[in-house]
């Protein structure tokens, strides 16, 4: 693979509701779906004539992202629960101050802990999502990746080879319909070429304030 195109989904209505992110199963508000029409349109040029596979989280406020892009794109996303993003547990549907009630304190190592009742640890999650992003190199040479704020990490974790050593010191933002490119230099060495990149939302007026990670306390 030399290529992979991440994008957040669009904003998403748990924020508006005070629900909690996770495994929520929220819609876009009418926000997040010019977001992602935006992002479509943008896409579209670069991406005529390129052969690519449209991936994306299975997750609502993410499959209404890949399907607006998608239509623009003129490809049919494939969804995989394994680009899902972090299962909250029993916090999934909760409000915010609900979820941080029964937040779990903290324990070490932090890619073994489990917020939540229920809910799955770092390791787990990097083991799901780079599973899936191994079958996808092994079709594409350029995928589009649509996901979430903490699965997206893993996308570039995983496209860095950064282990379990570098898991709870380096981290990245993702706001809504950001992109996130990322390619094989001139020297073969894997790299972030653009990070949360939302030029083209601001260029429409179509940025978001909403929280990155509703519910959690640090």
């Amino acid at each position: 693979m030399e290529r992979i195109i991440v994008i957040r989904h669009g904003e998403a209505d748990h924020n508006e509701r005070g629900l909690t992110g996770g495994w929520t199963d929220s819609h876009l508000t009418a926000l997040g779906r010019a977001q992602a029409r935006i992002t479509g349109e943008w896409l579209a040029e670069p991406l005529r004539d390129v052969l690519f596979g449209l991936y994306s989280s299975d997750l609502r406020r993410a499959r209404e992202t890949a399907e607006i892009i998608g239509g623009c794109l003129g490809v049919t996303p494939v969804y995989d629960e394994d680009l899902r993003e972090f299962n909250n547990g029993e916090a999934a549907d909760m409000t915010v101050e609900a979820a941080q009630e029964i937040q779990l304190p903290p324990t070490r190592p932090l890619v073994e802990y489990r917020p939540y009742p229920g809910s799955e640890n770092w390791w787990e999650m990097n083991d799901r999502v780079w599973a899936a992003l191994d079958a996808i190199a092994e079709r594409h040479e350029l995928a589009v990746v649509i996901t979430h704020t903490l699965s997206a990490i893993c996308v570039v974790h995983w496209w860095l080879r950064l282990g379990q050593e570098h898991w709870d010191r380096v981290s990245y933002d993702f706001d809504p319909c950001s992109l996130t490119l990322l390619t094989v230099n001139v020297f073969g060495e894997r790299t972030i070429t653009r990070l949360n990149d939302t030029c083209h939302l601001a260029a429409a007026g179509a940025e978001s304030d909403a929280d990155t990670l509703p519910g959690v306390k640090g």
